[in-house]
């Protein structure tokens, strides 16, 4: 029996090939295994239909807030080029207070405005968040139309206006046939014609005598009917008009009418026949 010396009992002895390569089992396998990774939590990825819903939810989020809150309604307009109409009037019939911008469709209250028989036409502008401007232009009394006892005026396109305290016209027109008249009427582009044309020709004269008959006329300083009709031929007839007038003065004649409707063709008839 062999005895190994103290200290070197329990070593073990190397095999051959062991000692040949200059590695143990251990040692190769050792460097041979992977590096091990720290271990995190799970990342989840969405898909695209779990990101086109969260877009969606947003979208529809942001849709609600700027339809329901109070931020984006109309609670006063801004009114400007207004003199007549009065500013709650303008506001009225606009119709949008406590409307949200987003419902407000400046076409239509440039429509509704319009409608008022003082404005010629007006401008709507909307802006976010809550800002509404409404610019009119009104329309202007050229001439007093008097029907009966009830005035009127009209502007330069014929339409009948609401005849207010501060309306002054130079101009006024007394209809014969008493047709009754509503504000927004009209009473004709050609005979807006005529009162102005002859209101240049004959400044001196304030007041027209209008029926569907024989158009325009007035009373001349004799207190004579004149009988002028449309604005056709307006400089030939003032001139006879004129001319006849001082002819039949001189000769100390009663005149009932003198017509120059057709200026080719005057006509003139004596009181009493």
């Amino acid at each position: 029996m062999t005895l190994l010396p103290r200290g070197q009992k329990n070593k073990r002895r190397r095999r051959r090939s062991e000692m040949r390569l200059g590695k143990t089992y251990e040692q190769v396998t050792a460097r041979e295994e992977l590096p091990v990774l720290p271990v995190g939590r799970p990342r989840v990825r969405l898909g695209s239909k779990g990101a086109s819903l969260l877009l969606a939810i947003t979208l529809v989020s942001l849709v609600a807030y700027l339809f329901v809150s109070d931020s984006f309604y109309v609670h006063e307009a801004e009114i400007s080029g207004n003199r007549l109409v009065s500013t709650e009037e303008i506001c009225r019939s606009s119709g949008v207070e406590g409307y949200s911008v987003f419902f407000i469709d400046p076409q239509q209250v440039a429509k509704a405005v319009s409608s008022l028989p003082d404005v010629r036409d007006a401008r709507v502008r909307v802006s976010l968040p809550n800002h509404l401007s409404v610019e009119v232009h009104e329309r202007r009394a050229q001439v007093t139309w008097q029907t009966g006892n009830e005035r009127y005026g009209v502007d330069d396109e014929g339409t009948i206006l609401p005849l207010r305290d501060e309306t002054e016209t130079v101009i006024v027109i007394r209809d014969l046939d008493s047709t009754p008249r509503q504000p927004g009427e009209q009473v004709g582009l050609e005979i807006m014609a005529a009162i102005q044309k002859y209101g240049a020709l004959l400044p001196h004269i304030t007041e027209f005598d209008y029926s569907q008959q024989y158009g325009l006329s007035l009373e001349n300083e004799f207190g004579w009917r004149i009988y002028l009709g449309n604005a056709e031929g307006a400089e030939a007839k003032v001139t006879i008009m004129e001319t006849l007038a001082q002819q039949l003065a001189s000769q100390g004649a009663q005149v009932e009418y003198i017509d120059v409707r057709f200026p080719g063709s005057p006509l003139y008839r004596l009181a009493g026949g």
